[in-house]
């Protein structure tokens, strides 16, 4: 398991926010990527309801059960944020305490490029790369830890494997 210390968050943060070129890069990436994931799936459930897609129902069932299961695990397993445990800012001020493992972006995010590549297989390629984009970008950021990252990425490639490819 990789363990990052509070000097390494602390390093990534610092020259995040020291590289004004680099700020504005990983702020739009961080803050406005991610819309363009969540923004495409009504759109994507609304192209399966004009179609009459009967794939309609595979795609909101199983990200909403994904989303609600990782919602549990974060409130049963409710591990304190790296800012908590070693007392920094991290690049994009967030004050929530605890909830940190899984992490929720990265499992939304991957669960729904699955529901992308379940319909449309480059959509779903260009949504899982950007996904990935975006989830590393929360240890970066110091929001996260990277096994709770992975986890997200583990927990909905997982079910949206079984889910919209096997069963």
């Amino acid at each position: 398991m990789i363990k990052i210390k509070r000097e390494q968050f602390l390093k990534c943060i610092n020259t995040i926010k020291n590289n004004n070129a680099l700020y504005k890069v990983v702020k739009f990436i961080y803050k406005f990527v991610p819309f363009s994931i969540f923004l495409g799936y009504p759109i994507l459930l609304c192209y399966l309801l004009f179609t009459k897609d009967i794939r309609i129902i595979k795609v909101i069932v199983i990200p909403l059960v994904t989303f609600i299961g990782v919602t549990i695990m974060r409130l049963l397993i409710n591990r304190t944020r790296p800012y908590e445990k070693y007392n920094y800012t991290p690049v994009f001020p967030k004050d929530t305490k605890g909830k940190s493992f899984p992490s929720r972006h990265a499992a939304s995010a991957f669960i729904l490029s699955y529901a992308f590549l379940y319909i449309n297989p480059v959509l779903g390629i260009i949504s899982l790369s950007i996904s990935l984009v975006m989830a590393s970008l929360r240890p970066l950021c110091g929001v996260h830890y990277i096994s709770d990252v992975v986890a997200g990425i583990l927990i909905s490639s997982v079910i949206g494997i079984l889910f919209f490819f096997i069963f």
